[in-house]
């Protein structure tokens, strides 16, 4: 099964987003230097904001083998904390599900839609718009 997918990020300064694009298949490998590189930015953001919000689109990613989702679950259970959040955009009910199931993110939730996606991201713990 070849992998070839990219996952990326990028940081919205104004916002404090972190936005993450993942494209294909990626290998367990791959996944550990995304979240390596991504635990660095979180804990930039969160010395800054005091928590991290991360957008996360996954609508040109494939349903990914159980070994990279077992990576994905250590590794999202070691760099994201109680009071992060994430979005979490899907193409298909059936990718939404496998993140469910393999992200280890309190604050989580997958949507098929960008704007509701980041209109969830961008509420506090109340369910109000934060600044």
């Amino acid at each position: 099964m070849q992998m070839s997918g990219q996952l990326s990020f990028t940081i919205d300064e104004p916002d404090g987003i972190v936005h993450v694009v993942g494209v294909g298949m990626w290998s367990p490998e791959y996944v550990v230097e995304h979240f390596r590189d991504l635990d660095r930015a979180l804990v930039r953001i969160r010395r800054e904001q005091g928590f991290a919000r991360v957008f996360v689109d996954l609508r040109a990613a494939a349903v990914q083998t159980t070994q990279t989702t077992q990576v994905l679950r250590e590794w999202t259970g070691r760099v994201y904390r109680v009071s992060d959040r994430a979005a979490v955009l899907c193409a298909s009910a059936l990718l939404a599900m496998q993140i469910k199931r393999a992200a280890d993110v309190r604050l989580l939730a997958t949507f098929h839609e960008m704007a509701p996606a980041l209109a969830w991201l961008r509420q506090d713990a109340t369910g109000r718009l934060s600044a």
